[in-house]
């Protein structure tokens, strides 16, 4: 995907017209049928990742930007939030690209693994995470880097990459060719190279996952299905198949490409990007249909989408797109009927919101059919949980069940067997627009106490991050109390009182 960036006239852009879909898929006519429609904003919650992602592109040897000719802090967290998105968005991912460009050749100096670290520290400080992508190629053969660079330079990356792994979302393959995409190298028909390459990133990334840019180049590894498990995608040409560039880039609807992301998406990351808006071969220069959009976010299980690429064009008109219960029932969209109403009446959300707060998780406990019954000296609890987001949580996450006095002191907590990224938001057999429920049954031996509530905190596994609230996973429930003054808690879901 090309990374050039130019300038385009938002006039010009909003002139463009509106692509047709791609095949048989049906035309896009929402901007049409609900241009008169008001649209309410939704509050966003910041939940780890998930959702929408910024971008920053750093030689590893001094933080230079090799596209925007700047330097670390020009154009840094707080000035993309303002640039590309808004501060209510509660973003939390950042897209983290570092070109080992100055290396190839030789070894990572201390200087240079010392400002890669110095960028984590400064990720950490505003509660995010990185989807991390190292690289050599800034454009088409701009290095000679071989694959004796890459397995030095993974031994070397391997104590920074253990010690931020709970800033990691995902370790991307990368490495290869322009911008560490794969293609335009001669690294690039390496298959043995490439497989012992991708064991060798998720022996260190463990228990996580990767992604690659192309389905085929995923097959094309015949690796052992433990390591092919973990590796999902990054779509960086989402055109909703409708691009003549499409097909082999984007995952076309109808394509062998999207037949397989779909059918592997429920158990790994996908994340996506779309070509800039620039009126070139390559560009994205007119609208897509936001209706084949959803789709294929859905379809293939979606957690994270850049807004730093096409922002003034597709995803202003998303902004600009509203969306209401009936719309997304007719597209088998999953939704909490919630989500719709203010004040008891039901309202219209912009495509932006509703995209924004679906990708990747979004829980709600299904309060209708949860129970907590205390009994003697102790509590039997059934949460039934359920995710409408478009996928699953895919990193480690624990679960603990906290409890509390009348006076919110904690006065017990258990650690539960149950793993989160179980959670679906619908099942392979079932109606894809019915949230699965998730029960999460226990009993918990307690103080003899007579009234308390019972909540649920998902910190992060790792030590260091878990007493941070930025790292809590928190329920999308309207009525749902979040307590986040206990020392050594972040954020806790009260789930209900007894």
């Amino acid at each position: 995907m090309e990374k050039t960036i130019k300038q385009l006239s938002l006039v010009w852009a909003l002139m463009a017209p509106i692509s047709q879909t791609f095949g048989s898929i049906s035309t896009d006519t929402l901007q049409q049928k609900d241009q008169y429609m008001e649209i309410v904003a939704k509050k966003a919650i910041h939940n780890p990742e998930r959702g929408y992602h910024l971008e920053a592109n750093y030689f590893a040897h001094n933080l230079y930007n090799p596209f925007h000719k700047i330097a670390y802090p020009e154009g840094w967290i707080d000035e993309q939030i303002l640039r590309y998105g808004r501060p209510d968005d509660q973003i939390s991912v950042l897209q983290l690209y570092f070109y080992l460009t100055d290396y190839v050749g030789g070894d990572i100096t201390k200087e240079g693994l010392d400002k890669m670290q110095f960028i984590f520290d400064e990720v950490e400080k505003k509660g995010f995470k990185v989807v991390l992508r190292f690289a050599y190629d800034v454009d088409y053969g701009s290095t000679k880097a071989n694959f004796n660079d890459v397995f030095k330079h993974i031994n070397q990356l391997e104590p920074l990459i253990k010690k931020n792994i709970g800033l990691i979302d995902i370790w991307q393959i990368g490495f290869v060719g322009a911008w560490g995409e794969g293609h335009s190298s001669p690294m690039s028909s390496d298959d043995y190279n490439k497989a012992k390459m991708v064991r060798r990133i998720l022996d260190i990334f463990k228990d996580r996952q990767t992604t690659i840019r192309y389905p085929n180049q995923k097959t094309r590894l015949k690796l052992e299905s433990t390591y092919l498990n973990r590796i999902g995608y990054n779509n960086d040409y989402f055109t909703a198949s409708e691009h003549p560039k499409a097909p082999d880039n984007d995952y076309t609807f109808g394509s062998n490409a999207y037949e397989q992301v779909k059918r592997e998406s429920p158990d790994v990351q996908v994340m996506g990007e779309i070509p800039y808006a620039e009126a070139t071969e390559w560009g994205l220069h007119s609208l897509i249909s936001v209706t084949n959009s959803l789709k294929a976010l859905k379809e293939h299980h979606y957690s994270l989408f850049d807004i730093t690429q096409n922002n003034e064009l597709n995803i202003s008109n998303w902004k600009k797109t509203a969306l209401t219960p009936d719309m997304l029932r007719s597209m088998g969209i999953l939704f909490d009927p919630s989500y719709f109403k203010e004040n008891k009446d039901t309202v219209a959300r912009s495509a932006y919101d509703f995209i924004r707060d679906h990708l990747g998780y979004r829980l709600y406990i299904d309060r209708a059919n949860t129970t907590v019954q205390r009994h003697n000296k102790g509590l039997t609890v059934d949460i039934v949980v359920k995710n409408v987001g478009f996928s699953a949580i895919h990193n480690p996450r624990p679960v603990y069940l906290i409890i509390f006095d009348k006076d919110n002191k904690i006065v017990g907590r258990k650690k539960l067997t149950v793993d989160p990224r179980h959670w679906q938001p619908y099942g392979s057999n079932r109606k894809e627009d019915v949230a699965l429920f998730h029960h999460i049954q226990t009993e918990i031996i307690m103080p003899n106490i007579k009234h308390g509530a019972v909540g649920l905190w998902l910190p992060d596994p790792e030590k260091e991050l878990a007493s941070k609230a930025a790292y809590d996973i928190q329920f999308a429930n309207d009525d749902m109390r979040i307590i986040t003054d206990h020392p050594g808690y972040g954020r806790i879901n009260i789930i209900a009182d007894f």
